[in-house]
């Protein structure tokens, strides 16, 4: 009786430690992902006030579009990455809000950048297309889960085959930020997954890439 008391009480401080130092564990790593990503956006952020001040300059010295258009495209390849990296956060995040808060500023950085390609196209006649995926970020909605993958899925491929034509953004359209709110009531978008292509045509229906491609070339 005694050995069986103290086999159970034995496997019972075992079972306690186990759990300590895999929760302590746990926290360091979220700590550790947390810190990570902040340095990432701190990163953008200096890139995105470069960009900024890039464009005064670009007014005042006559620098060349192309230059102006590669430096975006760049900025913007940048943040897509750093998105996609947010996405590995977000699904094993256990601890805090932290990532959330930090998602925000990723998407104002992103609308702050769509406003951007606009002058640019305007002040340049640039011919790049801008391509705005916005989704609903934390969706419990498996069926809006899967078409939001989907459409992941799908503008990647269209990114991929056209590198130079399309500046591809992708946005958390539920994050409460005013500028995107304002943005979707302007396109009077309600729900999402919507695509929005070249300021002008707002799609929440894709089936292929070559639809995708007819839509945003008009092939």
């Amino acid at each position: 009786m005694g050995n069986n008391k103290s086999s159970f009480w034995m496997a019972l401080i075992l079972t306690i430690i186990i759990f300590a130092i895999g929760f302590i564990l746990g926290f360091f790593l979220e700590t550790y992902r947390s810190n990570s990503v902040e340095i990432n956006l701190m990163n953008s952020e200096i890139n995105l006030l470069d960009e900024q001040v890039r464009q005064q300059v670009m007014g005042d010295f006559n620098v060349n579009c192309l230059d102006s258009k590669e430096s975006t495209f760049n900025f913007a390849n940048s943040i897509y990455t750093d998105a996609i990296r947010m996405e590995d956060y977000d699904r094993s995040t256990k601890f805090s809000d932290t990532l959330t808060l930090l998602h925000q500023r990723y998407d104002l950085l992103r609308m702050m950048l769509w406003d951007e390609s606009v002058q640019i196209k305007k002040k340049c006649k640039s011919d790049f297309h801008t391509v705005v995926y916005v989704y609903e970020y934390n969706s419990e909605n498996l069926e809006k889960e899967s078409k939001q993958k989907f459409f992941s899925n799908i503008l990647l491929d269209l990114k991929n085959k056209y590198p130079n034509d399309i500046l591809l953004i992708p946005m958390a359209g539920n994050t409460n930020l005013v500028s995107i709110n304002v943005t979707m009531k302007s396109y009077n978008v309600t729900d999402f997954p919507v695509i929005i292509i070249d300021e002008k045509k707002v799609l929440s229906n894709i089936t292929t890439l070559n639809d995708l491609e007819k839509e945003v070339f008009g092939k």
